[in-house]
């Protein structure tokens, strides 16, 4: 489900960016961009020269931690209880690494413009990744909403991120894509449903 949000958001922002220009590789990767010095072997070759996206910390949205655990199921006329979903906000380090300095920016542009004009993704509004090689079947999420928030870290705070990754700073931008639903696809137990209530109240009135 993670890897199914982050290839949403890497396809979305990938058409946007395609529109100014395509090229024959995809201009935005999710990967490590801490990797990116690393000499070229493989995949990590990849990082150069593109819009690399790189998951540096989850979080649980806390105000949904309380939602409903029970549902009603209309086949079997049965009530389902399981384990409410986690709710998570994904921090997204969004970095440039084009050789040119001046097209790094450029691309920051682009990416703020994007987000600004849609932070809204839903299944709806959204094209479906068919391809198992990106998002497994068991991984993809059938409904969902991602809400991009740009996050603006302190001079401090960006450089613990920096200084984490163990790599040189690139121009860079921090979203938060919150709302993230995880959940498994499994019932804890099952129940009978409350089809009728009865509101005959008998008193019995005992003599002394």
């Amino acid at each position: 489900m993670l890897i199914h949000a982050l290839q949403i958001i890497r396809q979305e922002l990938n058409t946007h960016l395609d529109s100014f220009g395509k090229t024959d590789d995809d201009q935005v990767q999710l990967g490590n961009i801490s990797q990116i010095e690393i000499p070229d072997q493989g995949e990590l070759s990849s990082l150069k020269n593109r819009i690399v996206i790189t998951l540096v910390n989850v979080r649980e949205e806390k105000t949904l931690k309380n939602s409903p655990f029970v549902r009603r199921n209309d086949v079997t006329l049965k009530a389902e209880y399981f384990n409410p979903p986690v709710f998570l906000n994904l921090y997204l380090l969004i970095s440039a690494s084009q050789s040119s300095y001046a097209n790094s920016l450029i691309f920051l542009t682009r990416i703020v413009t994007f987000f600004q004009s849609k932070n809204v993704f839903t299944n709806q509004n959204t094209l479906p990744i068919t391809d198992d090689t990106l998002v497994p079947p068991t991984e993809r999420m059938e409904e969902f909403k991602l809400i991009m928030d740009l996050f603006s870290p302190s001079f401090e705070e960006w450089n613990h991120i920096w200084g984490t990754l163990g790599g040189k700073q690139l121009p860079a931008l921090l979203y938060v894509a919150r709302l993230v639903e995880v959940k498994a696809a499994t019932v804890d137990k099952y129940g009978g449903l409350i089809q009728e209530i009865d509101m005959n109240f008998s008193h019995e009135i005992k003599k002394f």
